[in-house]
């Protein structure tokens, strides 16, 4: 779309909206063969248990890293709490872009970043109340009491039902994705800047579970490709500014 700018305001307005639609059905279907290929790997392989097993002690019967000060009161809780404090001060840019006053963040991607910020962890936390499955703490393989599961197995009944799954504290990273999306307007660079920061954060996130034995490897990854979906899904229905350089105004694009 660099040439948009040298066009009418109308046509190159349309140029744009089409290309957006262009880039989100090609997230579409990217999500659709991660998807498949999550499902080919840890459904028919023991990566999840193997991965594991290499950050088990089995003389200490527990992960060395589970109760450990740094991991537990800094990366655990301290980086999910400061995850949240700085959602409240993205709000602000968010507050400003739906006003109006921001070129770089148009009213409905303002709306996107800030719905997508708030609904990434409680979707997450959802479903893992629904979705039972275990922590490998709680998997009998490390001395607990379930059986590991792949995702498409039927849950067990008798059993204390699990809720690690997806990945709830690397969804305190990963919620920063959807700034991959409600960047675009604001151009390529900023856009591609914000999807890695929020993959680096969610991914760092989510390999501190890994050592505590809180969650597989399966667990982080589907919900770094959970947080991805429901920001495309929200862009899709918000209608949101997918192009690629900064239009005329935010209040002009909903008009």
């Amino acid at each position: 779309m660099d040439n948009a700018t040298s066009l009418p305001l109308p046509l190159a307005g349309v140029l744009e909206r089409h290309a957006g639609r262009r880039w989100l059905l090609a997230q579409a279907l990217l999500l659709a063969l991660l998807a498949v290929l999550l499902l080919a790997v840890f459904e028919n392989t023991g990566l999840d248990l193997a991965l594991s097993q290499a950050l088990f002690d089995p003389a200490l019967g527990d992960f060395p890293m589970h109760h450990h000060w740094l991991f537990e009161r800094v990366l655990h809780h301290g980086m999910k709490y400061a995850s949240y404090a700085l959602v409240c001060i993205a709000l602000v840019p968010c507050w400003l872009g739906w006003k109006g006053e921001l070129d770089w963040l148009p009213r409905r991607n303002a709306l996107l970043a800030a719905l997508g910020m708030v609904l990434i962890p409680i979707g997450v936390s959802l479903l893992k109340s629904l979705t039972n499955r275990h922590c490998p703490w709680d998997v009998l393989e490390f001395g607990g009491y379930a059986p590991y599961l792949g995702l498409l197995v039927p849950g067990p009944t008798d059993i204390k039902a699990g809720a690690c799954f997806p990945a709830g504290h690397a969804a305190a990273g990963f919620l920063w994705l959807v700034w991959g999306v409600a960047l675009r307007p604001a151009g390529r660079t900023w856009s591609r800047l914000a999807l890695a920061l929020g993959l680096v954060f969610g991914a760092g996130l989510g390999v501190v579970r890994l050592f505590q034995g809180a969650h597989f490897l399966s667990h982080v990854l589907w919900s770094a490709w959970f947080a991805w979906a429901l920001s495309l899904a929200l862009a899709a229905v918000l209608g949101a500014d997918l192009g690629l350089r900064p239009g005329r105004g935010g209040q002009e694009r909903v008009a």
